[in-house]
Order: structure tokens, then sequence, then C-alpha cells
């Protein structure tokens, strides 16, 4: 019977071991939040700049949303123009001065028909014959802008090239 004292004597020595080994590991979790942090924030800062390469991208697609279509109102009023396709360009041009004038590519449709001076925004032309005005610019007719921008998405140095963005708008010719 004098042994079952120390039996019960040398587990209650053991258990407050454990209980001094258990304190001890518990006391050290003030590093825990630097790990999780540690784990998390690449993948946060991965998604973030995502998420501003594609905001970049949405706002030249806005930009050049808009400037066809101030360049679209241009092409409907300017009926007695000789070369009403280089003065709908330099409205775009101008109404985009964040995007590049070199990558936008315009495409001019008068009265159905594709002009053969359509290509980049800086040099597109479509005159009218002998110093004329341009014969498809007929009042009542529609006048379409295709334009398309070559833009590049960039997110750690990896870029992703096929990134195409587009507008039009179908204007009457007044």
């Amino acid at each position: 019977m004098n042994s079952l004292p120390s039996v019960v004597q040398n587990i209650q020595g053991s258990k407050s071991t454990w209980d001094k080994i258990r304190r001890r590991f518990r006391s050290r979790e003030e590093g825990s939040a630097l790990v999780e942090m540690a784990v998390t924030l690449p993948l946060v800062m991965l998604i973030m700049t995502g998420i501003f390469s594609f905001s970049i991208a949405l706002y030249q697609k806005l930009m050049l949303a808009e400037a066809v279509s101030n360049a679209g109102r241009v092409l409907a009023s300017d009926r007695g123009d000789n070369d009403p396709c280089k003065t709908a360009a330099a409205a775009l041009t101008s109404a985009a001065p964040g995007l590049s004038a070199s990558g936008i590519t315009v495409t001019f449709v008068l009265d159905g028909t594709t002009q053969p001076g359509s290509g980049p925004a800086n040099s597109a032309s479509c005159p009218g014959s002998s110093k004329t005005a341009n014969s498809y610019m007929v009042a009542g007719q529609n006048a379409q802008i295709q334009a398309q921008y070559s833009c590049s998405l960039g997110v750690y140095n990896t870029t992703f090239s096929s990134c195409q963005l587009s507008s039009q708008i179908t204007e009457e010719v007044q």
C-alpha cells in the first residue's frame, strides 16, 4: 500500500511536467501572426497587382470608346470637308491623350463603303476626288468608325500581348 501513494505522486508529478511543457508552447503564439502574414501576403499582392493591371486596361477601353464617340460626332457633321476621315482621326487621337496614336487602327465605313485610307489613326485619310468633298458623305446616310487598340497587360514581368481593345460607332451624316 505504501507504493500506491508514490505512484499517484509520480503521476501527478508527470502531469505537472506536461502542463509546464504545454504552457511553454502555448506562450509562444506571438509569431503565428507573422507566419500567417508571410504565407498570405504574396497571394494578396499578386491579386492586387492583377486588379491594378486590369483596371488600366479598362481605363484604356473607356478612353477609346469616348474618343470613338467624339470622332463619330465630328465625322457626322463634317459633310463638306475634303478629307473627313483625317479630321475625324485627328479628333479621335486628341480625345484619347493616354493612348498611343500609332497603336490605334481606324476603319471608316461611309455610306456602306469601307474607305481605302483606313489604317493607323495618325495617317488615316479618305480625301474626295480633285480636292472636292468626299462623295460618300451623303446626308441621311450612315458613317461608321471602328477603332482597335493594341494594349499590353503586364503582371510581374509577365506580359500578355493578346490584349485587343475595340470600339465602334455609327452616326447619321448631317
